[in-house]
């Protein structure tokens, strides 16, 4: 009898351990470096779960990771034609904002919220951070800003410009920004447009190789170096830079331009249909939703945060009052990307495929 007792009391401790050690998982994918992993353990201590965090380079790769299947992922923060997208695919949850009660605290940036609003992908997305796409160039070189003020993201596709140019190494940001040169929308499914858009990227490449580059996250480091003289940025990587060149004390010899037209991005939380947990899936967007977090996060990753009162408090006492921090100048045009179709997808990395080969 002892001996059963005994053996009894010993399962009731071990199934204790086994029950206390096993905490509930939450499964994140994002960005590299764009979420302050201090938060991320404050939020595992205050619910007491294990956050899975993982990192990609691009929507695309996030895409690819969520229909392989092998990870059950409860937040993504992908930008809004992936969103986008993802919502017409019937891959994401509606956001239940009753689980939000900080949301009713916080007031977005009305640019920020007309814009996701009115899409019809806005139920399934809670903004993070935004930002324009424009031109970073190096302030040494000769007349380059006066050309870039005048020319817009025409400045990049002059055939007769002596200036280094780096474009992004993306189908939907070179082309988009052809598109915007030639005051079409970023959008454009037009096949004249898109015939238009791909000549004068081929003009621009018709240089010497050494004129003009493709690039992703490098092209922000050659332009501060001064190995290019300008390149097709997002506001984001631009501020990455000055942050990294005030913390070394060196010189900061570049700047950054948003012409009048430009594509507007928003980067989201959203919750996949994957998700095993969506409660939780809810407080983790609600605890980055508090003010103090949000002010933190928002310090430690160096974008813009869509949560004007958080913004005001960086700008007032972080002293983020830089140019360009608000990427939503009045009068100016801004659109968002949209997902057309997956033949509209293809025939952009088509085009740009096309010109890159020749």
């Amino acid at each position: 009898m002892k001996k059963i007792l005994a053996l009894s009391v010993l399962f009731l401790v071990l199934t204790l351990v086994v029950g206390c050690s096993q905490k509930e998982k939450l499964y994140v994918l994002n960005w590299g470096e764009y979420m302050d992993p201090e938060l991320i353990e404050k939020f595992e201590d205050e619910f007491n779960v294990d956050v899975v965090y993982e990192e990609v380079g691009s929507n695309e790769e996030m895409e690819i990771k969520l229909k392989q299947g092998i990870t059950d992922y409860d937040i993504m923060i992908p930008s809004e034609y992936m969103v986008d997208k993802l919502s017409q695919e019937n891959l994401l949850l509606p956001i239940d904002y009753d689980l939000l009660p900080n949301l009713d605290l916080v007031s977005f940036f009305e640019d920020a919220r007309v814009l996701y609003e009115n899409e019809d992908f806005g139920d399934y997305m809670v903004p993070y951070f935004f930002g324009t796409i424009g031109i970073m160039y190096n302030t040494e070189s000769a007349g380059i800003e006066q050309a870039i003020e005048n020319e817009g993201f025409c400045a990049l596709f002059d055939e007769d410009s002596t200036y280094r140019i780096g474009l992004y190494d993306s189908p939907r940001d070179t082309v988009g920004a052809a598109l915007m040169c030639l005051g079409y929308s970023v959008n454009s499914n037009d096949d004249t447009e898109l015939s238009q858009a791909q000549a004068l990227i081929e003009s621009v490449l018709s240089r010497s190789q050494q004129l003009t580059s493709f690039g992703q996250d490098g092209l922000k480091g050659d332009v501060a170096r001064g190995n290019l003289d300008m390149a097709l940025v997002y506001s984001g990587d631009y501020f990455e830079m000055v942050f990294e060149y005030e913390e070394a004390e060196e010189n900061i010899e570049f700047n950054y331009f948003a012409p009048s037209h430009t594509n507007i991005w928003i980067d989201a939380f959203v919750i996949p249909k994957t998700s095993q947990n969506t409660n939780l899936a809810h407080e983790f967007i609600n605890f980055f939703l508090g003010e103090d977090v949000a002010v933190q996060n928002a310090d430690w990753v160096g974008y813009t945060p869509v949560i004007e009162e958080v913004y005001n408090i960086l700008v007032t006492d972080y002293e983020y009052d830089y140019d360009h921090y608000y990427p939503q100048p009045i009068g100016s045009t801004r659109e968002v990307f949209h997902y057309i179709s997956e033949e509209h997808s293809q025939n952009l990395n088509t085009l740009l495929n096309a010109v890159r080969s020749e």
